[in-house]
């Protein structure tokens, strides 16, 4: 009867604990990215009663009897399965759709987390909401918007998104013209010069207007052009020559190579070197129609916000219509992520059973992609939940009985002797 007591003893321990798992995924309901936790029993040990024997020619084999000495919690496992997302709105706010853990950094420490509940510091740091941990990945570039993602990731690898402090500017370098010259033009008529005019940009994104003009100079279907820029030289053509077409009335001429040398009280020091492209000029009777069709100069703009695409690739919109890669968002995997210890504030640490980490990035390598504007919610069953409750909460309710019984039958061997 001893014995029984200690099983029921040992039972409402084991049952205890698992009302506490159970306790803890509801009141992480609500938790982002929160894992649900699930207990698990085990038989504490066996007292074997009689050995079994093995059969012999003339008598069948025995088992062996052996006793039950009560119930210990076994194991407590993490379910991993993915949790259902919730729109936010927010572009700091991101959730991971399939494997991996976002990797945050503190220094010489670095811990690992599903909740992507981030948010940008003062420093323009990508950092977590609830621990202020940086946000692990890969800086670009800031002129080149070039990320090296060989570079080993360290507790200091953080992204950063210079809102409102960032300026870029891009230099002119291609120019493409396109249209029509009128065929029917008289030759040398001042009043059939056809003038293009438009911006160009320096390497400082200061702005220099340039004029372009046609004019036809012989019946054999050449015009001659005239390239200007007032603020290389304010009355002449900077550039002159002969462009020629067809008999389809195609441009024989593809390009001009252009070098226009600014004073430091015009612009920049630095030569613009940049291409006239010709080859998309027609000749043909009808209106002239010749124009800028693209220049891919930029003036001066600042960073005025930024996305996260799917890859975790961070892509900053300037004020002046670029765009730049700002930073590539890591996430990390390992060969047993159960195995990770939880160390409070929605954070893992690695185990000597997790395996170390192996960071990547965001689609590639088995890992997840990530989904900004939304949050990873909980996943926690809440209808298993309770039913998981009733189960443990009558489990403790007949250990308790066991107690009880055993008790009572202690209280009868006793009054025997009356």
């Amino acid at each position: 009867m001893i014995q029984a007591m200690y099983s029921g003893i040992s039972g409402m321990k084991a049952f205890k604990s698992s009302l506490d798992v159970i306790g803890n995924n509801i009141a992480n309901t609500n938790t982002v990215g929160y894992k649900a936790g699930r207990a698990t029993f085990k038989e504490m040990l066996a007292q074997t009663l009689t050995s079994g024997s093995a059969p012999s020619e003339n008598r069948g084999g025995v088992n062996a009897s052996q006793l039950g000495l009560g119930v210990v919690m076994g194991s407590i496992d993490t379910n991993d399965s993915q949790g259902s997302m919730t729109a936010t709105g927010r572009n700091t706010d991101l959730a991971i759709e399939g494997n991996g853990l976002f990797a945050l950094g503190g220094g010489d420490k670095v811990a690992y987390t599903r909740d992507g509940s981030f948010t940008l510091d003062g420093q323009y740091n990508l950092v977590s909401s609830s621990s202020g941990l940086k946000v692990l990945g890969w800086a670009a570039d800031l002129t080149t918007g070039e990320i090296d993602t060989s570079k080993p990731v360290t507790g200091n690898s953080g992204i950063r998104i210079p809102i409102g402090s960032l300026s870029v500017a891009r230099q002119t370098s291609q120019i493409d013209l396109a249209g029509n010259l009128d065929a029917s033009a008289d030759v040398g008529d001042a009043d059939d010069v056809v003038p293009l005019k438009f911006d160009i940009y320096d390497s400082l994104g200061l702005t220099h207007e340039m004029r372009v003009e046609f004019k036809k100079v012989a019946a054999d279907a050449t015009w001659e052009y005239k390239v200007f820029c007032p603020d290389v030289d304010a009355t002449n053509a900077v550039y002159t020559g002969n462009i020629s077409f067809d008999s389809h009335g195609y441009s024989t001429l593809d390009k001009i190579d252009l070098a226009f040398n600014f004073t430091t009280d015009t612009g920049s020091v630095e030569p613009l070197v940049a291409t006239l492209n010709t080859a998309n000029l027609s000749q043909l009777k009808g209106t002239s129609t010749a124009n800028l069709s693209y220049q891919d100069g930029l003036q001066l703009g600042t960073l005025e916000s930024f996305s996260i695409d799917k890859t975790g690739e961070v892509v900053g919109t300037f004020t002046n219509g670029s765009t730049r890669t700002l930073g590539q968002i890591a996430l990390a995997k390992f060969n047993n992520p159960a195995g990770l210890t939880k160390t409070g504030s929605n954070l893992y640490a690695e185990s000597p059973n997790s395996g170390s980490a192996s960071l990547g990035i965001p689609g590639e390598s088995s890992l997840g992609q990530i989904d900004s504007g939304y949050l990873e919610a909980s996943n926690v069953d809440l209808a298993a939940e309770f039913a998981n409750m009733i189960v443990a909460q009558r489990g403790f309710q007949a250990n308790s009985r066991i107690i009880t019984t055993a008790d009572e039958v202690l209280q009868e061997l006793v009054s025997l002797k009356r």
